[in-house]
């Protein structure tokens, strides 16, 4: 997929995106995502947190065995799924709606008989009708960000609302290493910090070299490979030991460090792997 393709699906996505129906987010939300979709989930998740509402985001399987039959103060459950198939996902559903708590279903369409026990829990159905469904949701939780941020918002808003150009604006300030690791052959781990493991979990499901990814926090001398590490600002600065010893310790390595707000810095790290592998999921 040429630069020309990738943003014309972007401008797709960003379309679908805007257009679908913000759930319901008040205090004490609990997410959903199966492991692709967790792109959208954490993206969501520390928008909410940086809005001061407490929120938790879990597997379908950790939430149906060790957290909804045993707490019942969640307002809201929201689940994330890219998979079909995935009766995991709507067998959270199923708890949640046991537990009498209000569920939005957040998807492509999935099998029939998967859709008639979501129509049968009357949950709110969220189609997300895209080629691009990981991209597509991961937008929406952006768009859903509270906007209870202060003056916080209004920049994060501007971001949001120039989303079209994003590509533009990260060939001018990554392209040099888009380009290296583009022509990177070589198997490597990418690690990730908490504002970019939406990337980080999008570069394992794009770049087949990507054997592995791992929070920063995993860094050791047993790994052999090649290391990167996507990074923000904010993040960057509660972690710069780690980061140093990446940088003096390895060779062959990189550290994408992306000047923005943790709760686009999600997007814009997706975006990044999308250029370099020229997919969009």
């Amino acid at each position: 997929m040429q630069y020309n393709e990738l943003k014309r699906d972007l401008i797709k996505a960003i379309e679908v995106a805007r257009s679908l129906k913000k759930p319901s987010l008040d205090n004490n939300v609990l997410i959903i995502s199966d492991y692709i979709s967790r792109t959208a989930g954490k993206i969501l998740y520390i928008g909410l947190l940086s809005s001061g509402k407490k929120v938790t985001i879990l597997t379908p399987t950790e939430s149906v065995e060790y957290s909804l039959p045993y707490y019942e103060h969640f307002n809201n459950v929201i689940i994330f799924s890219s998979n079909s198939k995935d009766f995991r996902s709507v067998h959270a559903a199923e708890v949640s709606r046991l537990m009498d708590v209000e569920v939005s279903f957040v998807s492509p369409r999935m099998e029939d008989t998967l859709e008639e026990r979501l129509e049968y829990l009357n949950v709110n159905r969220i189609l997300v009708n895209s080629k691009t469904p990981i991209i597509t949701n991961s937008i929406a939780s952006l768009l859903w960000v509270p906007e209870d941020l202060g003056d916080r918002y209004e920049r994060i808003k501007r971001e949001i609302d120039d989303l079209e150009n994003s590509y533009e604006w990260l060939v001018s300030k990554y392209g040099s290493i888009i380009e290296k690791m583009k022509n990177f052959n070589e198997e490597f781990v990418m690690f990730y910090t908490p504002s970019t493991e939406a990337g980080a979990i999008y570069c394992y499901n794009v770049i087949q070299n990507c054997i592995y990814i791992l929070p920063i926090e995993l860094l050791n001398n047993r790994i052999k490979y090649r290391k990167y590490l996507m990074t923000s600002t904010v993040d960057s600065s509660d972690l710069k030991d780690l980061i140093l010893m990446l940088k003096m310790n390895y060779s062959n390595n990189e550290v994408i460090e992306f000047n923005t707000d943790p709760i686009t810095t999600g997007l814009y790290s997706m975006l990044f792997i999308s250029l370099i592998s020229n997919k969009l999921i």
